[in-house]
């Protein structure tokens, strides 16, 4: 995910952050499903499940912080998608949370793409 520089945008957190983190959770979500549909020895079977555990809680925990953002620029947001981008882009203030939330997601869409690309054998 790009480095932005700070503040970050509405535009950014509405159409580039949360897409690519859903991109990056129906990835990561099929393919430890389907490494657990496959798992031969309960070692295998109980190390996939703990990571499909720690990624639902810390893909969680990104979503809620981002959902506040997003509730505190709720008229920003509405305008931004009636206008698909177009107007209501604004530099926006986060607090630490938020801020946290942005950087998780960033850290989830690089962990996929290195798996994408082979650097990772797994997603998450």
């Amino acid at each position: 995910m790009n480095n932005y520089a700070s503040p970050v945008h509405l535009y950014d957190v509405v159409y580039i952050i949360i897409p690519r983190l859903h991109r990056a959770q129906t990835l990561v979500n099929n393919t430890l499903d389907a490494l657990i549909d496959t798992a031969k020895n309960p070692n295998d079977l109980h190390t996939r499940l703990e990571q499909r555990r720690a990624f639902t809680l810390e893909l969680q925990a990104t979503l809620t912080n981002l959902e506040h953002l997003l509730e505190r620029y709720r008229a920003d947001v509405q305008t931004l998608l009636k206008s698909n981008g177009s107007s209501g882009n604004r530099a926006i203030t986060t607090d630490e949370m938020e801020q946290d939330a942005i950087e998780r997601a960033k850290d989830i869409y690089q962990k996929v793409v290195a798996f994408q690309t082979g650097r990772r054998s797994v997603p998450w």
